[in-house]
């Protein structure tokens, strides 16, 4: 029997997706705004030690919706992937230098910001 303490499991997915060619341009673009962006947000998170979502909200949003134009969403899921590297990087007592990313990617949630295709 169930008595709601077991913890959480979290599943994530990696997958290689393919663009309609006319949306190539226009995804490869988002997703190197998005890398400018997170690497910028993990830099503002851990200069303010803001591992919140609300300061993180506070310190980045507007900045990712304007600055560097990602929609709404995606924005904050900028500020909270980026929040999860900072958390990690914190926590690792043998510090090097901030962490870069330097892949193309880009974090989504299911149901905000994408939604499955049945075909």
């Amino acid at each position: 029997m169930s008595m709601g303490n077991e913890g959480l499991l979290t599943l994530t997915v990696n997958v290689k997706v393919s663009p309609e060619p006319n949306s190539h341009k226009k995804l490869v673009d988002l997703m190197k705004r998005y890398r400018e962006a997170l690497n910028y947000s993990i830099k503002v998170i851990i200069e303010n030690k803001a591992i919140s979502l609300g300061k993180a909200h506070r310190l980045l949003y507007k900045v990712l919706k304007e600055k560097y134009g990602l929609p709404s969403k995606i924005a904050q899921d900028c500020y909270r992937e980026a929040i999860a590297i900072a958390k990690s990087w914190l926590k690792n007592t043998n510090k090097g230098k901030i962490p870069i990313v330097r892949s193309l990617r880009i974090w989504l949630t299911y149901e905000h910001s994408y939604s499955k295709v049945i075909m």
